[in-house]
C-alpha cells in the first residue's frame, strides 16, 4: 500500500513538472512573438538637395503628404548657389536633386552618373527693371546686368539672347551674379537696375516695388530667336545612378508622385503657397500668386528628350563650356 502511494505521488510530481516546463516554453515562446512584433523598423532615408524655387515645392508636398509611406523619408537642404549643388552631388549622403538642366548636362558630361528623371520647370525667367523705356536686349550696352545662378538655364539663354543682339557678355554688358533672392532684394531696393529673376523673387520684387516692370519673358525671347513654339525647359528633378540603381522601384514611385504633386500645386495655388511659408519661409500670398508664372508642368526625361537636345544644341554653340564641353550623352535620361 505504501509502495502503492508513493508511486501515485511521484506521477503527479512528473505530470506537474512537465506541465510548468511547457508552460514556461509556451510563454518564452509568446514573449519572443510578442518582441518581434513591437520591434521597430527604421524607415529608408531618402536626402534630396532643393533650392528655394518651384522645382522645391513638389517634394514639399510629398514630406507633408507622407506618399511614400512609413517605410520611406523624405529629408531635404536647400542650395541656393551652384557651388553648394555640386558638394551635395559629390557627398554621400545625398541621393536626389532639383536642379537646372544645364548642370544636368555638366555633370554627365564631368562622367558623374546622375539621371535625370523628369524636366518640371519650363519657359521661366524675367528681364526686370525701372527703365519703363527698356524694350529690346540691345539697350543693355554698357549697362551692369544681374542674373541668376552662375552656369544656369537663365545664365545660359541671357548670354545668348545679349550675343543675338551683337553684344558681348563680360565686355558690352556687365554681367553681375547672385542667388535668386539676392537679386529679388537687390531690384526692390534699387541698387539693381535690370535683373534676370525668376520665380517667386519675380513676382516678390514686384509686389514691393511699384517702380519695377517685367519687362521681358526669356520663354518669350526664346521662341521668337528660335522660331519655336517650344518652352525652354529649365530645370529637372534626378537622381544618383547608385540610387536608382539599388531602389529601382522607389525611384518609380518617387516619379509618379512628383508628377501628382505638381497637378496638385497648379490645382490648389493657396494650399501649396501655405507648404511654401511653411517650410521654405516664403510669404504665402507671395507663392500663391507667382505660381501660374513658374511654369510647372511635368514631363519625363525620356518624353523631353526632344527639347532638352534642341536647348542644348543652342548653347552649345552659344558657348560649349554652358553644358560642359559637348552635349550630354544618352545615359543622362532615365527610363524605368
Amino acid at each position: 500500500m505504501k509502495k502503492k502511494f508513493l508511486l501515485i505521488i511521484t506521477t503527479l510530481m512528473t505530470i506537474f513538472l512537465v506541465a510548468c516546463s511547457n508552460q514556461s516554453t509556451t510563454t518564452t515562446e509568446e514573449s519572443d512573438s510578442s518582441q518581434a512584433t513591437t520591434e521597430v523598423i527604421e524607415p529608408t532615408i531618402v536626402k534630396v538637395g532643393i533650392p528655394p524655387a518651384p522645382p522645391a515645392l513638389p517634394i514639399l508636398k510629398m514630406i507633408e503628404d507622407n506618399a511614400l509611406g512609413d517605410e520611406v523619408k523624405l529629408e531635404y537642404e536647400l542650395w541656393d548657389q551652384g557651388e553648394k549643388l555640386v558638394a551635395m552631388v559629390q557627398q554621400d549622403d545625398f541621393d536626389m536633386f532639383a536642379f537646372p538642366l544645364t548642370f544636368a548636362a555638366k555633370l554627365n558630361n564631368k562622367g558623374i552618373d546622375i539621371k535625370l528623371m523628369n524636366v518640371n520647370t519650363w519657359g521661366v525667367g524675367y528681364v526686370l527693371t525701372n527703365d519703363k523705356d527698356f524694350t529690346s536686349w540691345d539697350q543693355l550696352r554698357g549697362k551692369t546686368l544681374y542674373v541668376t545662378i552662375k552656369g544656369s538655364p537663365l545664365d545660359a539663354y541671357t548670354q545668348y539672347f545679349l550675343k543675338e543682339n551683337g553684344l558681348e557678355p563680360g565686355t558690352d554688358v556687365t554681367i553681375q551674379y547672385a542667388s535668386p533672392i539676392e537679386i529679388g532684394s537687390l531690384l526692390i531696393s534699387g541698387e539693381a537696375e535690370y535683373g534676370v529673376a525668376i520665380e517667386p523673387q519675380a513676382t516678390r520684387a514686384l509686389m514691393q516695388n511699384s517702380e519695377l516692370v517685367r519687362a521681358m519673358s526669356l520663354n518669350e525671347e526664346y521662341q521668337k530667336v528660335a522660331n519655336t513654339t517650344e518652352k525652354i525647359p529649365t530645370a529637372g528633378f534626378g537622381a544618383k545612378g547608385s540610387f536608382i540603381e539599388e531602389n529601382p522601384e522607389l525611384a518609380v514611385k518617387i516619379q509618379d508622385e512628383y508628377a501628382k504633386a505638381i497637378t496638385w500645386i497648379n490645382e490648389h495655388p493657396e494650399e501649396a503657397g501655405s507648404l511654401a511659408e511653411k517650410y521654405l519661409s516664403l510669404k504665402q500670398p507671395l507663392v500663391t500668386k507667382a505660381i501660374p508664372n513658374m511654369g510647372l508642368e511635368f514631363k519625363s526625361a525620356k518624353d523631353a528628350k526632344s527639347e532638352l537636345e534642341n536647348m542644348y544644341k543652342i548653347l552649345e554653340n552659344v558657348n560649349p563650356k554652358l553644358i560642359g564641353g559637348q552635349l550630354p550623352s544618352d545615359s543622362l535620361y532615365y527610363e524605368q
